[in-house]
């Protein structure tokens, strides 16, 4: 079997570069799409047991209020939970 060329050599480790780079990419979306299942599935448990635990503490159900009219700037997210529009100034 002849050698290859240099030109030829190059070329080859060009393209096995290539593939690895796409399967790198391929595994690394695969990576993120598990951690977000993950994270999804964290926040449901913990929006759950936050949602059950207002239900039976009048206090912590106002305290709770009090974070979401300050933290939930999204004017859609607010309509979904009823909250007035956001005012984004000091006196809030």
């Amino acid at each position: 079997m002849a050698r290859l060329t240099d030109e030829q050599q190059l070329k080859r480790l060009e393209e096995a570069q290539a593939k690895l780079a796409a399967r790198k990419k391929a595994v690394q979306a695969r990576l993120r799409s598990k951690d977000r299942k993950i994270r999804n599935r964290r926040i449901s448990i913990i929006g759950a047991v936050v949602e059950a635990h207002a239900q039976h503490d009048a206090q912590f159900a106002d305290y709770l209020w009090t974070i979401l009219k300050n933290r939930v700037t999204r004017d859609a997210d607010r309509d979904f939970l009823g909250l007035p529009p956001f005012k984004d100034t000091p006196e809030g």
